[in-house]
């Protein structure tokens, strides 16, 4: 279960944004600015895009400072989903299954080659609804 603020994040921007966000910005509390005159303005676009910084300001600009929770589960669940499609990728163009991994080891640091191989031998992390609805920006 995320935050109540972070739902909302993601109902405004969409969950990939939302996750990118929460990296950038993870244990901080922000204030959403209404103008692109600002430090956080430009920090905001360079982690998530303008369109996206555009929709965030429309609906949390003037509010309270907002707290970006860290998420740890919701990032580790999507990176495990995402290293689980690659090491599918890499499969399909015909890679061995120790020549992904080590592939994986490298692309998802700092992980090890153990860990990689309990990722993807256990089924996919479900995605949430915010997650299978796909991205808005």
């Amino acid at each position: 279960m995320l935050p109540k603020v972070i739902e909302e994040i993601i109902r405004v921007i969409g969950h990939g944004k939302a996750m990118e966000l929460v990296r950038e910005f993870s244990g901080q509390e922000m204030r959403i600015p209404r103008t692109e005159s600002s430090d956080t303005w430009a920090a905001l676009v360079e982690v998530i895009g303008e369109r996206a910084t555009r929709a965030l300001s429309d609906a949390f600009a003037g509010s309270e400072a907002i707290y970006i929770a860290q998420c740890t589960a919701a990032i580790k669940a999507e990176r495990n989903r995402k290293m689980i499609a690659r090491y599918d990728a890499l499969l399909k163009s015909g890679h061995s299954g120790r020549g992904a991994v080590s592939v994986l080891v490298s692309e998802f640091k700092p992980i090890s080659n153990r860990w990689v191989e309990v990722v993807v031998n256990r089924p996919a992390p479900t995605p949430t609804g915010h997650e299978a609805q796909g991205e808005l920006f």
